[in-house]
């Protein structure tokens, strides 16, 4: 593979942590579909699959207090971690999905409420996170089957060590970034949280399964 781009424009310095991360980290930011498994999926994997599995989520919810996460929720049976994922005024209903080889990071950014966008503005919508996929290196922008919302997403290998690990979750901060910044005004899209803590911690309706 060739020499990957830093993303368009952007300087770390400027980019700010969420607030569950530890401020020293801010020095070591380097720019870089899955769903949670149900449990008929579950029923097909092997008992060896599952031990692997599980060991996986054991060993990314370890990465994840390393960085400096001090809130999530992990769902052993599901095999998923959901993480209030704070950027300036905003809270985003984030997902570390772990599969059999990868694991998933997944970050809703916008609700496409119904009715709210007409079929020109979503194309509108779908054009500029595109561009922002071409730009962007190393997280790019989904939409859900179900037309809920739009995502930043990093998929990461099992057998990635912490660094590597670490350097594409805080690439979900640019595509939040980007997104913020060049295409919500753009499109004169108003932004707000995904989700709040108090629905984080008291209810699973949340998870994207």
């Amino acid at each position: 593979m060739g020499k990957k781009k830093s993303p368009t424009k952007k300087k770390t310095s400027k980019i700010d942590l969420p607030k569950s991360i530890k401020e020293d980290s801010q020095d070591k930011i380097a720019p870089y579909p899955a769903k949670a498994l149900d449990k008929n999926l579950q029923k097909l994997l092997t008992k060896e699959e599952r031990e692997k599995m599980e060991e996986n989520l054991s060993k990314i919810e370890k990465y994840l207090s390393d960085i400096g996460i001090v809130d999530m929720k992990v769902d052993v049976e599901k095999l998923i971690i959901t993480i209030p994922f704070e950027y300036e005024e905003f809270t985003f209903l984030s997902h570390v999905v772990i599969s059999t080889e990868w694991i998933l990071i997944k970050t809703s950014i916008y609700e496409i409420e119904p009715g709210k966008l007409n079929q020109q503005a979503l194309l509108n919508l779908f054009s500029e996170i595109l561009k922002g996929n071409f730009l962007l290196n190393s997280v790019v922008y989904s939409l859900d089957p179900e037309n809920k919302s739009v995502w930043a997403q990093a998929d990461v290998p099992c057998s990635a060590d912490f660094e590597s690990f670490k350097l594409s979750y805080f690439s979900i901060i640019f595509a939040i970034d980007y997104f913020m910044k060049n295409i919500s005004p753009k499109l004169q899209m108003r932004l707000k949280s995904t989700i709040e803590k108090d629905e984080l911690k008291n209810s699973t309706s949340h998870l994207y399964i």
